[in-house]
């Protein structure tokens, strides 16, 4: 969510619509992706989203007229989707290499993009375990 915050109704909606198709590629939606999808919608602004899947390919349209740079944010936070679930299917690879085309970006981009995203998500879990860690039953003193 870290890089969407320029977008205007319209761009969150089609973000929103190709997130919701990206969870539903492998065909389970998982109560994590569920819980993604809703925090990207409320931090979009956009509390009335419901997806629709005949809006992808206006979707796709929409977020293919963005600058470069907003284009790489969109392939990156949608990947995240694709892994949210710790497993990238071969059907959001499928997707993913679809939206990369649709987006006309780089695919040696699109990788670093995703490698950044994968470390991102490492991060997260640290910080996860750290906050959510039994206190140490020895006692060190500094």
């Amino acid at each position: 969510m870290l890089f969407l915050h320029e977008f205007e109704r319209i761009e969150a909606e089609a973000f929103l619509t190709l997130a919701a198709e990206m969870i539903e590629e492998d065909g389970i939606v998982t109560a994590e992706e569920d819980a993604l999808l809703a925090e990207y919608a409320n931090a979009l602004g956009i509390y009335d989203f419901t997806y629709d899947a005949a809006a992808s390919a206006a979707a796709r349209d929409t977020l293919a007229q963005l600058n470069e740079v907003s284009k790489r944010k969109v392939y990156m936070e949608l990947y995240s989707f694709a892994i949210c679930d710790e497993f990238e299917d071969p059907a959001e690879r499928r997707a993913l290499n679809e939206l990369r085309e649709a987006l006309g970006l780089d695919a040696h981009i699109c990788r670093k993009l995703e490698v950044c995203a994968q470390d991102l998500f490492s991060v997260y879990a640290s910080i996860e375990d750290a906050l959510t860690a039994e206190p140490s039953p020895i006692n060190v003193e500094n």
